[in-house]
């Protein structure tokens, strides 16, 4: 617990935790909000097709795509930090366990990022909510699919804020590890799809494509890309392992 104390201390003395979650907060609502009021703008004129596909959700959580950077980035700082300014080395003075050095800081930016991403999530539900109110599309929690989707957005992002971390022990280096978490979140799409016309596999395992599961109330059967609810439950509980564990295998090792 004396460890967990330590790395809450550091993890909000730096101005980056205030940067980085300053800036989901203001790309999700700025969005969210103009993007909501764009479908309530035009909702005359939307064909019935795309009425009868309309999610109450997608509008409101359009900036969580840009947000889930702003996570990621807060994860890799949380541990890169250390190691740019030194202070890694006082670190493991007053704690020389690294195991436990990094459980700690672990346990701190989970705890964290799973707080501010479900607060995210749930403001830009009742924002977006009172948006479409007017034209009377808007859904109340207790709708099928509508909490456990809203909760799911949140788990989102605080499971990119954890591969932010596992990354960032893992590589030691910010740029690196920004580079390699925006090739984990983006770039593996364009991958994945390159090779559709053999496999949908690659896309189903995508943690971007398991993020727009989780978050949205429809069905996703007409989409062969898309993993199913419980696929991409499993795709989030995997990155969050894999990346949690090549960040604790590195953070055993030497300085």
């Amino acid at each position: 617990m004396r460890a967990v104390r330590a790395e809450w201390s550091k993890l909000w003395s730096v101005r980056s935790t205030w940067i980085t979650l300053g800036a989901a907060v203001a790309l999700t609502v700025g969005l969210g909000l103009a993007d909501t009021i764009s479908t309530v703008r035009g909702w005359a004129t939307v064909p019935a097709a795309d009425r009868a596909a309309f999610d109450p959700l997608g509008s409101a959580f359009a900036g969580l795509t840009f947000a889930q950077l702003a996570f990621g980035v807060l994860g890799v700082l949380a541990v890169t930090s250390e190691y740019s300014s030194g202070t890694i080395v006082a670190a493991l003075t007053a704690q020389p366990r690294r195991a436990v050095l990094f459980a700690a800081k672990a346990a701190t930016v989970f705890g964290v990022s799973l707080i501010a991403g479900e607060a995210l999530a749930f403001g830009s539900y009742l924002l977006g909510q009172a948006v479409l109110h007017g034209e009377h599309l808007d859904v109340g929690l207790g709708a099928p699919g509508v909490l456990r989707s809203v909760a799911g957005a949140g788990l989102y992002l605080c499971v990119v804020t954890m591969v932010g971390l596992g990354l960032g022990a893992f590589l030691r280096h910010p740029a690196g590890a920004t580079s390699a978490l925006i090739a984990v979140v983006f770039l593996a799409y364009g991958a994945a799809k390159a090779v559709e016309g053999w496999s949908y596999l690659p896309s189903r395992l995508l943690l971007s494509n398991a993020g727009d599961v989780v978050a949205q109330v429809h069905a996703v059967a007409a989409k062969p890309r898309l993993p199913s609810l419980g696929l991409a439950y499993l795709d989030l509980a995997m990155y969050l392992a894999v990346a949690v564990g090549l960040g604790l295998w590195r953070s055993t090792r030497d300085v």
